[in-house]
C-alpha cells in the first residue's frame, strides 16, 4: 500500500514527526508505516523488491514472467485456441498490434500456458521480470541536436546522477517506440459545483531502444532541450527525428490502440513554477491532480522492448538466450 501525506499526497520519505516536502504533521500510524517500508526496503534481495516492498509485496515471492506473443504470420484460429480467446477478440488482437502481452505469471506456472502456445505453433516468448523492471525506468533524454548526424545529446541516468554528453548510436537502435500520452486534469475531491475534469493537450513521447542497453532513451518534448538550428517547437523536432530513424530501424506505434490506463502523474509546467516551500500544507478545496497514460506506455515499452533486443529466457531451460 502507497503511503502518502495527508496534506501534500506525497510519499513519505522518512519516518519522522513531519512530512518531508511540506512540513504537515504526521500521525504515529503513518510514521510506523513509513518505517516498516524502510525495513522492507533494506531487507529486499535486488532492485525489483525494492519497487514493491513498500507496496508490501512479498519479498520471497516467486521470479515472475511475461508470455509475449508474435502474431505477425499466425491465424486467428491458433491465437484464439492457444490463448483461449474467441475468434472475434484474436482478430482485434491482429488488427491492434504484431505482439501481444498474453499474460503475467509467476514461475514456474507460466509453463503449461507457453507450452500450448508452442503447440500451436505460435511464436512465444517469455521475459524475465527483472528485464522489464529494468527498463521500465527509462534513461531521460536533457538535450538534443537533432540537426547533426549523429546526434549529440546530455542524459540522465538517475534523479541523483550528474548529466553525460553522448552520441546517439543510430546504427544500434533495435527500435523505436512513439506515443501520444494522454492527459486530463482532474480534482480529487468532485464538487458538482465545478468542473469536474479538463482534457489537456495530448504529448508525444519517444523511447529508443539501444542494442546492449537495459534501459530505453526517453524523449520528452516537453522537457529536452533542442539544440542547434531547426524548427521551432519541440513537438515538431521530435517527429522530424522519428521519420529519419525510422528509415533503418523499427518503429512501433502500436500503443494509440490500448485503451489508455490513466493514473496520477506530474504536471511538469505547475511543478517549475511553483516552488514547493509556496504551497500551502493543507486545502479546502479539492486539488486538481493530472493524470495520464504513460506508466501504461513505458510498461508496453519495456517488455516490447525487450522482445525486440531479444532479451528474453528459454521457456523450459530458463536460460537467457542472449541480449541485454
Amino acid at each position: 500500500m502507497k503511503i502518502g501525506c495527508p496534506a501534500c499526497a506525497r510519499p513519505i520519505a522518512t519516518a519522522q514527526p513531519t512530512c518531508l516536502y511540506c512540513g504537515a504533521s504526521l500521525s504515529k500510524d503513518a510514521q510506523a508505516a513509513a518505517a516498516l517500508a524502510g525495513k522492507r526496503v533494506l531487507q529486499a534481495r535486488n532492485l525489483l523488491n525494492i519497487e514493491e516492498a513498500a507496496r508490501g509485496a512479498p519479498l520471497d515471492r516467486p521470479s515472475r514472467r511475461y508470455i509475449v506473443i508474435d502474431m505477425a504470420d499466425a491465424s486467428v484460429d491458433r491465437i484464439a485456441s492457444g490463448c483461449s480467446v474467441s475468434g472475434w477478440e484474436a482478430r482485434q488482437w491482429q488488427a491492434a498490434s504484431r505482439y501481444r502481452l498474453v499474460k503475467v505469471m509467476d514461475e514456474p506456472s507460466e509453463r503449461p500456458l507457453v507450452a500450448r502456445l508452442l503447440g500451436e505453433g505460435l511464436a512465444a516468448s517469455v521475459i524475465h521480470e527483472d528485464t522489464v523492471s529494468k527498463a521500465r525506468r527509462p534513461i531521460q533524454v536533457e538535450s538534443i541536436d537533432v540537426s547533426r548526424i549523429p546526434a549529440p545529446c546530455t542524459l540522465r541516468h538517475d534523479s541523483d546522477t550528474p548529466p553525460v554528453r553522448q552520441t546517439l548510436p543510430e546504427q544500434e537502435i533495435a527500435l523505436i517506440i512513439s506515443a501520444s500520452i494522454r492527459r486530463e486534469k482532474v480534482r480529487e475531491l468532485v464538487s458538482p459545483s465545478k468542473v469536474q475534469d479538463l482534457r489537456l493537450e495530448d504529448v508525444l513521447f519517444v523511447h529508443l531502444h539501444i542494442k546492449g542497453d537495459a534501459r530505453p532513451w526517453e524523449i520528452d518534448p516537453r522537457r529536452a532541450r533542442f539544440e542547434g538550428e531547426g524548427l521551432a517547437s519541440g513537438h515538431m523536432r521530435t517527429l522530424q527525428l522519428v521519420r529519419r530513424l525510422a528509415e533503418f530501424a523499427p518503429h512501433d506505434e502500436s500503443f494509440k490502440n490500448q485503451v489508455p490506463a490513466l493514473a496520477q502523474g506530474a504536471d511538469p509546467l505547475s511543478e517549475l513554477a511553483e516552488p514547493i516551500s509556496a504551497r500551502p500544507p493543507a486545502r479546502k478545496e479539492a486539488k486538481l491532480v493530472v493524470l495520464d497514460n504513460l506508466s501504461q506506455f513505458r510498461e508496453y515499452s519495456a517488455w516490447r522492448g525487450a522482445v525486440a533486443l531479444a532479451s528474453f529466457v528459454d521457456p523450459f531451460s530458463l536460460e537467457t538466450k542472449g541480449g541485454i
